[in-house]
């Protein structure tokens, strides 16, 4: 292997991720590894020696099939390092040989890296949410104007006013007040031993003052937004005296990667949850009725003879239908979409308010209390760029909505809408920006509602497809959630497939902390969506009502 400079990443399984990284800690550090469960992020950097090493454990990337394989078609130009272990208990072992033998690989004699850190130096997570929204070293078009080679630490998920913790036992020596535009904004700066320091910026309030000795684990600042940031988080740098000039990393001013070091206690995971008046306590069952009229004799057969626990109706629908719904299942939750027409107009929240008001009520008087507002604000076609510009912007909008709606309809719950995922020119726009462009406000709506899709098998339990509410999950740990639509509409598959893709998806979201619900797309529809009606227009139905119905679950 050459000298020259190596971008080295350690790709660890998703589940049980913080026991793959404790077992591999050390070796991180030795070597000055950086660790992802992310597949896409190991094979996003090519610089010209690229290391990845991979634990190739059976099934431990669910929608990426054999790793391997898929890491040499992303990433041709890396060298892979795979590493066949099973279990972290086998991992460490094999990783601390390597230290030992001063062997980054395990196979060529004097190829050794950076010079070790010892003794290990742990970092408790300082927030309660384990989410790394921007990892350490990237984006290096936007820092190199700053002079470094890319992100110089990482951001942590923290909503507003979230505790922020102390990462380990030292001296605050910095509180700063954000005076005089610091990028920062307001941040604590605290010194540990062995010359280790680290910096906790874009606080709405420290809680520590200058001179002050702390815990780890210890509160010292409430999370916000502050100076040169979007969206709510913690940006934590990590430092250690000496370490540019000793070669332990190739950024200045001392700056180390904190991730290797970075632990997440077990006792913080809490299952999210659930509102008190929630009386379900599994992901119900659902499907989104007729996309643009009231239900037709035919989907009531569909919800029979799959068994639906919930049902999404548009605002086109017929509020006779809440009370058929509960004569099919008496138990059933009944949900119902708020929308507008948004195309070559503008559409203020107060004009949105007296267009969905009458139908808001009729369904209301029947006993609905759940309602998505609006739907895919991040489409043109639905007003993004004509009556919001940013996800800011629709939050604001949004919450004007409910204020408007609100003491008409005491009772009601307003949902912040599910998003069209992924971007695309003039059309859509990206989905997790427009999220973290709106940061604290989707936290203000009664629960959330989100979009998931996916085009093949692979897709289904992946982040990009039907795992998406991942995504809303780890940014909104407390909020209750609803997967308002998800359908694979590849015109490629059979139904008899794509019937045992739902079953499995069902049974996959059963068990899931604060899940509410998820609403399959659609019942039926008068055109197009050929591909994810449940019946045809001339009422025949397809395999999955059946095979849903047959569930165990």
């Amino acid at each position: 292997m050459p000298s020259d400079p190596t971008y080295h990443v350690l790709l660890l399984p998703r589940e049980n991720y913080w026991e793959w990284v404790e077992a591999s800690r050390g070796y991180a550090v030795r070597f000055g590894i950086s660790i992802t469960a992310l597949p896409q992020n190991a094979a996003r950097f090519h610089p010209p020696h690229q290391i990845i090493s991979v634990v190739a454990a059976p099934d431990a990337y669910p929608g990426y099939g054999d790793i391997v394989a898929w890491l040499k078609a992303q990433a041709p130009e890396a060298r892979l390092d795979v590493l066949e272990v099973t279990a972290p208990n086998e991992l460490h072992p094999l990783l601390q040989s390597r230290i030992s033998s001063g062997m980054r690989l395990g196979l060529e004699p004097g190829e050794g890296g950076t010079p070790g850190i010892a003794p290990p130096f742990h970092l408790l997570w300082p927030t309660d949410h384990p989410l790394i929204v921007q990892g350490f070293g990237q984006n290096p078009e936007i820092y190199r104007r700053w002079g470094l080679p890319g992100h110089e630490g990482v951001d942590i998920q923290a909503p507003l006013n979230a505790a922020v913790y102390a990462c380990a036992d030292g001296l605050v020596y910095l509180v700063h007040d954000g005076a005089a535009g610091h990028p920062y904004g307001i941040h604590v700066r605290i010194r540990h031993a062995d010359g280790f320091s680290t910096i906790y910026a874009h606080l709405n309030q420290a809680l520590v003052h200058a001179g002050q000795i702390v815990s780890a684990g210890e509160r010292i600042g409430l999370a916000d937004s502050t100076g040169n940031t979007t969206g709510g988080h913690v940006h934590l740098t990590f430092k250690k005296e000496g370490a540019t000039a000793a070669g332990l990393t190739s950024f200045p001013n001392d700056i180390l990667d904190p991730t290797p070091f970075l632990f997440f206690p077990p006792e913080r995971r809490p299952p999210a949850p659930l509102p008190a008046e929630w009386p379900y306590r599994h992901c119900l069952v659902g499907l989104h009725g007729r996309v643009d009229g009231p239900m037709e004799r035919t989907d009531w057969d569909v919800v029979r003879d799959a068994r639906i626990e919930a049902l999404k109706l548009s605002r086109l629908a017929s509020p006779e239908d809440v009370d058929r719904a509960r004569e099919v299942n008496p138990n059933i939750f009944v949900l119902v979409g708020l929308s507008a027409d948004f195309r070559n107009r503008r559409v203020d929240a107060a004009t949105f308010a007296q267009v969905v008001e009458d139908d808001l009520s009729r369904f209301y008087d029947k006993g609905v209390r759940y309602f998505e507002l609006h739907n895919e604000p991040n489409l043109t076609l639905e007003g993004y760029g004509s009556s919001w510009r940013s996800g800011r912007e629709f939050g604001e909008w949004f919450l004007q909505a409910v204020g408007y709606l609100k003491p008409t309809f005491p009772e009601a719950r307003f949902g912040w809408p599910g998003l069209s995922p992924g971007p695309t020119a003039g059309m859509r726009f990206d989905h997790t920006i427009f999220l973290e462009s709106a940061g604290a406000l989707v936290n203000q709506a009664d629960w959330i509602g989100c979009h998931c899709y996916w085009h093949s098998e692979g897709d289904m339990l992946s982040p990009e497809g039907g795992l998406g509410f991942e995504f809303y999950r780890a940014r909104w740990p407390d909020k209750l959630i609803f997967i308002t639509e998800f359908s694979n509409p590849s015109p490629q598959i059979d139904w008899q497939t794509r019937a045992s893709q739902y079953l499995r998806y069902y049974r996959y979201l059963y068990d899931q902390a604060g899940l509410g619900a998820a609403l399959s797309f659609a019942i039926s529809a008068s055109s197009s969506f050929q591909n994810e009606t449940w019946r045809s227009e001339d009422g025949r139905l397809r395999p999955v009502a059946s095979i849903v119905g047959m569930r165990a679950f």
